[in-house]
């Protein structure tokens, strides 16, 4: 795959600004997002693609990873995490860079990236990623979920999104490419309603849930034939996978 040319730090750099106190705050919510998913290993070669400004980079490093390599098709936010102390490979060929690193890597990361590749490509992609696994490796990975009430949003925030998943989508590009073990989350952030609703700390709990409540009221009336259970309400969605 021959990405397109562009600073997508323009982008980014809205919501992200180059200071390492705000590096080290996305880290650690991150790191939080990571680390039930993470092999107990911390010797094992690790692979971020798409990199970005290296925030999943520093989580890993904070839990005691040393192996890590970050990959990159922007020079300027490859530039950032270099200057942070990574090891970072830019290419213009995501797929054929993986491809001429065949059982390289035991834990990749995927965070935020697979719905910039363009659909037709995101199989051949993950089979890519796949193949740069070791034996029994894994994947973590983040996709905008479709399921989420502000879908839409999230969906064409980013002018370069090419598309969204639910978890049905994204489990068959995991099982096309040859992933085992699939697993997506189920969140829903509903829970229990939060009490003590005296205390104005509670009302963003409350209306949350009651937000959430009535979503999943929605998909009971229009879908009741759907395993409700499997569907995350959260705006990404998580997911791993296994190399065989």
């Amino acid at each position: 795959m021959s990405e397109p040319t562009y600073d997508y730090s323009i982008y980014y750099g809205r919501f992200h600004d180059d200071s390492d106190a705000h590096a080290e705050q996305a880290a650690v919510w991150v790191q939080k997002i990571l680390e039930p998913h993470l092999p107990q290993d911390r010797s094992v070669p690790v692979i971020d693609v798409g990199c970005g400004y290296g925030f999943a980079l520093r989580a890993m490093r904070n839990l005691g990873f040393k192996n890590l390599m970050g990959l990159e098709v922007s020079p300027e936010q490859a530039e950032r995490c270099r200057k942070a102390g990574f090891e970072i490979v830019t290419t213009e060929n995501t797929i054929d860079w993986l491809k001429q690193n065949p059982g390289r890597f035991t834990q990749a990361l995927l965070l935020d990236v697979l719905e910039h590749v363009p659909v037709a490509l995101q199989i051949d992609f993950m089979r890519a990623l796949r193949g740069a696994l070791k034996p029994g490796g894994k994947v973590f990975l983040t996709v905008p979920n479709a399921n989420a009430i502000l879908f839409g949003r999230w969906r064409y925030n980013d002018y370069t999104h090419h598309s969204s998943f639910t978890e049905h989508s994204l489990y068959f590009v995991l099982k096309n490419a040859g992933f085992d073990t699939i697993w997506t989350d189920s969140s829903k952030g509903i829970g229990r309603f939060p009490r003590r609703l005296w205390r104005r700390s509670a009302w963003p709990a409350a209306r949350k849930w009651l937000v959430r409540w009535c979503w999943l009221q929605v998909f009971k009336a229009e879908i009741p034939y759907e395993r409700l259970e499997d569907v995350s309400f959260e705006l990404n969605l998580q997911a791993t996978g296994t190399n065989k």
